[in-house]
């Protein structure tokens, strides 16, 4: 599924926003908060599935900043500090972060 990108009018404070938002992931994605916020983070949590159309989840986000293909490909860089650290890098730089218009 192809998703539009939205308008951005201020792209230092997007970029920002994403490095935050990486940031925290690779924390998660790491162990190194407490294990609710992996199980919360992975989906495993007990209840009814919601009817109607799947709504977006914020790794979504994440592999689309990534530019990686699946949970486990992002599981895998994040263990790895360095590379999680450069690939961010690479996620929050203006260029990467256009408009459409």
């Amino acid at each position: 599924m192809v998703l539009k990108r939205m308008k951005v009018d201020n792209p230092l404070l997007f970029s920002n926003i994403i490095k935050q938002k990486l940031n925290h992931a690779g924390h998660v994605l790491r162990g190194s908060s407490d294990q609710s916020a992996l199980q919360i983070l992975e989906g495993k949590l007990n209840g009814n599935n919601a009817q109607g159309r799947p709504r977006r989840m914020w790794i979504d986000d994440i592999k689309d900043w990534m530019k990686l293909e699946s949970y486990e490909q992002i599981k895998r860089t994040a263990e790895d500090r360095e590379k999680w650290r450069s690939c961010t890098f690479k996620a929050c730089q203006p260029s990467a972060i256009e408009d459409d218009n």
